[in-house]
């Protein structure tokens, strides 16, 4: 194994809040460092209270961006400015044209610097491309976009599905496929067996966004209540105030189902939110877009069955739906019908466990997605 030999990895993200550090814009570089030996840093902004850097992401470190101007776009330019030639490895999200010209700046002053950009794209990276009706800016679109990959070192998207369109469409430019996953800190691989799930179906995220969709959830519920009437329905996670509202007015509608459904709010102990995963049999995400949903992926990891929106990722996370059943955005028709053949489908439930977490492991493990990360960075000239 490669040890980076303290080379210092900075991952510019001046929106970075507590909770992504356990997210991709925290683990990777904090995998970087654990595993690969590099002195890895965030640049962002004081926004929260950081203290997953205590346990969870211990040896990551934050460096405070100076709001100078208070426009994220224009400090972090002044940051490359001053600190380029300090970076050894610049990390960004996002094909952006603030990006690109950060990639510039940064190669400006650092020449010898390398670049990871990791788009962290949806599907609507393709309409970017394909929505483009004048001919000559589309050709100019990708002969820019391709100058600008010319310039990293690694890029990356997170589904297998945009990864081969991608590489149609940008000919003879590198990109990666380098999806998210989860770490397992005792590192121990210890499995969940069966016996632990109790009848729970389960959603975390920010609870009533747009972007997840969570009274699509509610009803495919109340519709396949009658036929799984056993089971509780958790919501974790930060809750929207008009969420609140519409879930009063469910519950109002709809009496016989509180004792089956519970808000518990944010969660941000990892070991409680875990001990949620460990009982639960079915995780369901309802979102409207996703680049990659690594709740399920942690869900994935406990052994419980998917059930989810058809976004991209959705079909690598379950190996095509063996480890889960997907359905058509804000379909809670066919998401009621899902619930009622898989709740009461035991014997797929208890298959599922074990092949779901041995595939999570094998595939969505940070340390190995990380190598690629690494190998891509030591390697290409």
């Amino acid at each position: 194994m490669f040890i980076g030999g303290f080379m210092t990895f900075v991952t510019l993200f001046p929106g970075t809040e507590n909770i992504h550090l356990v997210k991709d814009v925290g683990m990777i570089p904090y995998i970087m460092y654990k595993h690969y030996g590099y002195n890895s840093y965030i640049i962002t902004y004081n926004n929260s209270d950081y203290y997953y850097l205590n346990n969870e992401v211990k040896g990551l470190k934050i460096k405070y961006l100076k709001p100078y101007t208070k426009n994220a776009f224009i400090d972090s330019l002044i940051y490359l400015i001053k600190e380029s030639k300090k970076i050894n490895v610049l990390h960004l999200f996002h094909l952006t044209k603030k990006n690109f010209i950060l990639i510039l700046i940064y190669k400006i002053f650092n020449r010898k610097g390398k670049i990871y950009l990791k788009l962290d794209a949806d599907y609507r990276i393709k309409k970017s491309f394909d929505n483009q009706k004048n001919k000559i800016f589309k050709k100019l679109k990708i002969y820019l976009v391709k100058r600008l990959f010319k310039f990293c070192n690694i890029v990356s998207i997170e589904s297998t599905s945009l990864y081969k369109y991608l590489n149609t469409k940008m000919k003879n430019v590198n990109i990666k496929y380098v999806p998210n996953g989860f770490y397992d800190y005792n590192g121990n691989n210890n499995k969940i067996s069966y016996d632990l799930k109790e009848n729970i179906i389960c959603t975390v995220g920010r609870i009533g966004t747009e972007q997840k969709a969570n009274e699509i959830l509610l009803q495919g519920f109340r519709l396949a209540y009658e036929k799984i009437s056993s089971y509780k329905l958790l919501l974790v996670g930060p809750i929207e105030k008009s969420f609140l509202t519409y879930y009063e007015e469910y519950i109002k509608k709809y009496p016989y189902l509180s004792n089956n459904i519970e808000l518990t709010g944010p969660i941000y102990d990892r070991d409680k939110l875990y001990d949620i995963y460990k009982k639960t049999k079915i995780f369901c995400l309802t979102s409207k877009w996703e680049s990659f949903a690594i709740v399920l992926v942690e869900a994935l990891r406990f052994g419980c069955y998917i059930v989810s929106t058809n976004f991209d990722s959705a079909y690598d996370i379950t190996n095509n739906q063996k480890y889960g059943t997907l359905f058509n955005i804000d379909n809670y028709n066919e998401l009621s019908k899902i619930f009622s053949n898989v709740c009461n489908n035991e014997k797929l439930l208890k298959n599922n466990v074990l092949e779901a977490q041995e595939y999570a492991y094998k595939k969505f493990y940070w340390p190995n997605i990380c190598k690629t990360i690494n190998d891509s960075l030591i390697y290409k000239c």
